[in-house]
């Protein structure tokens, strides 16, 4: 992906080139054609009108009525070229944001906020896609000031340098009142960023705010956060209000001053009555479009500055390589850095009183982070990371997005059919889950799981891996949120359906460990100890902190 703005910009330009030339060619024909029809109304008044005879009327009828037919419904064609080429490069920048976030993976958090998401896969999106269909109009106003002068030029060559100089005058009074445009919108397009990633955080964490009583805390900073929008809101304001005066008064003094010559000339007789008509009318146009070549120049800034904020997404990598080449690998996990061996076949429990530590060992266990963990005899880092995705699954307090149960579950579009599903769903005493959807895998799961509790939503997550029915399941605290009585259940269903398969599960809850195969004891990140939970109960340390888990 192009790391410029500019390249980013053109890079979509160049992905519907046939769309987009379509689309300047047709708006070239249709601008031509409008500057022409001032010009064959001009021949009619000076050789049908004045002259008194009808003789030149039809052949000057069917050029006016060419003309007025080209400029409409080529115009037409036009627009809808450049509209379809707009729409293609919306959806073709949403899809690259959303590879681009499968490809960085865990690599963007921290780096992008949720909230900054949501306005480059809307509002930046949209901007880079009207960048394509605003400079078909800037094109097209390019091309009417060209023809339009050159006619002017042939009936007079004040009028073609007075609409001219004109012209070029326009831009350089707006050059510098849109420079400060450019400035005013990248400090309010970070603004919004700031602000709306606030918005997210708050809709995400309310409950825990009112918990802790930081509701007053969280309105003042989203107070001072709105000031500075509303102040850079107020800054793009003032500029763009100057832009959009002098769109409207430049060309209307353009207009003034090739009257003002023309009409001179007119009575010097060094052009006739249809020439200056053919001249206010040809100037008028130009004068319009002159206009829209500002809007160009406005729709061009805010595309850059949108792109500015697309390709610093793009710039985010990946915290973890994905060079392997290697498959096929077998024999237990291991993690170095911690100790930690996760054997096959086997349920194995690991306990720990830090939480932080053994997460960030399942991390690099399932290769969420580069590291010196090993398969086998294989270095995790050499295997391809299609691979380790497809056989390590590791459960954590995932996301759920708004979707029908089935689909969250992965019916259909993983292989699993329905029976499975079902099946996963009871392994994780969540048939209240089914039950409360409507008994049904087309119930509607809302964002982020908000129709459900916090224990539907944890053992919803549980179901979900099971259905997986991965070779090696990786779960973090999967029942933390439920009863004993329903993690008992959940512990031995679960220890039953993956019998002979490799599961490790971090908790220290006695009724997991009562069904392990083997239990995994570590302390400050580092394992201490291994072997049955009857074993390592000998330790008092190991024995008082399973023993505040069961009370």
């Amino acid at each position: 992906m192009p790391a410029d703005p500019w390249r980013y910009l053109v890079s979509v330009a160049r992905a519907h080139t046939g769309l987009v030339m379509l689309g300047f060619g047709l708006l070239s024909v249709s601008g031509t054609a409008w500057v022409l029809l001032p010009w064959a109304i001009a021949k009619v008044i000076d050789e049908v009108l004045l002259a008194g005879t009808t003789e030149p009327l039809l052949p000057w009828s069917i050029v006016l009525g060419t003309v007025a037919i080209a400029s409409s419904w080529v115009f037409v064609a036009g627009y809808r070229a450049l509209f379809m080429a707009e729409s293609h490069a919306r959806v073709r920048t949403v899809r690259n944001l959303t590879d681009h976030l499968n490809r960085a993976g865990t690599g963007v958090r921290g780096a992008i906020s949720p909230g900054e998401m949501v306005n480059l896969s809307t509002e930046d999106a949209h901007k880079t896609g009207s960048f394509i269909f605003q400079l078909g109009f800037g094109w097209m106003g390019l091309v009417m000031t060209a023809v339009g002068t050159v006619l002017l030029w042939r009936a007079d060559a004040a009028l073609g340098v007075t609409a001219l100089v004109g012209v070029v005058l326009i831009g350089f009074v707006v050059g510098p009142v849109l420079s400060r445009l450019q400035h005013h919108q990248i400090a309010y397009r970070s603004s919004v960023a700031t602000l709306t990633g606030q918005a997210s955080d708050v809709v995400g964490g309310l409950r825990v705010l009112r918990g802790v009583g930081g509701e007053a805390q969280f309105s003042r900073r989203y107070k001072v956060a709105s000031t500075h929008l509303r102040d850079a809101g107020y800054g793009v304001a003032r500029a763009d209000s100057w832009v959009q005066g002098l769109r409207s008064s430049l060309p209307l003094a353009l207009i003034a001053a090739v009257t003002w010559v023309g009409a001179r000339l007119a009575l010097t007789g060094s052009i006739t009555v249809g020439e200056l008509s053919a001249a206010f009318g040809i100037t008028a146009l130009v004068a319009q479009h002159s206009g829209a070549m500002i809007g160009m120049a406005q729709s061009v800034i805010a595309a850059q500055v949108a792109s500015r904020r697309l390709t610093a997404f793009f710039k985010t990598r990946s915290d973890v390589a994905d060079d392997g080449t290697g498959a096929g690998a077998r024999g237990p996990l291991v993690d170095p850095a911690s100790g930690l061996s996760i054997t096959p076949g086997l349920l194995s429990v690991v306990v720990s009183a830090e939480a932080k530590p053994t997460e960030a060992a399942m991390e690099r266990l399932a290769r969420y982070r580069d590291s010196e963990a090993r398969w086998g005899d294989s270095p995790l880092g050499s295997l391809a990371l299609a691979e380790v995705r497809e056989r390590v699954l590791l459960l954590r307090d995932d996301y759920l997005f708004a979707q029908s149960l089935g689909e969250t579950l992965r019916v259909g579009s993983a292989g699993i059919d329905e029976a499975k599903a079902l099946a996963a769903i009871e392994d994780a005493c969540a048939a209240d889950v089914y039950s409360s959807l409507g008994s049904t895998l087309d119930g509607e799961i809302t964002n982020g799981g908000r129709n459900l509790s916090g224990g539907q939503r944890q053992r919803l997550r549980l179901a979900r891996a099971l259905a997986a029915d991965a070779e090696i399941l990786l779960a973090v605290e999967p029942t933390s949120a439920v009863d004993a009585h329903t993690e008992s259940l959940i512990a031995e269903r679960v220890a039953a359906a993956r019998a002979g398969r490799t599961t490790a599960v971090v908790t220290a809850s006695p009724l997991w460990l009562s069904r392990a195969d083997r239990v995994v004891w570590m302390v400050d990140g580092k394992v201490r100890a291994s072997g049955t939970h009857a074993e390592l109960a000998e330790h008092g340390e190991y024995r008082s902190l399973t023993s505040r888990q069961e009370s």
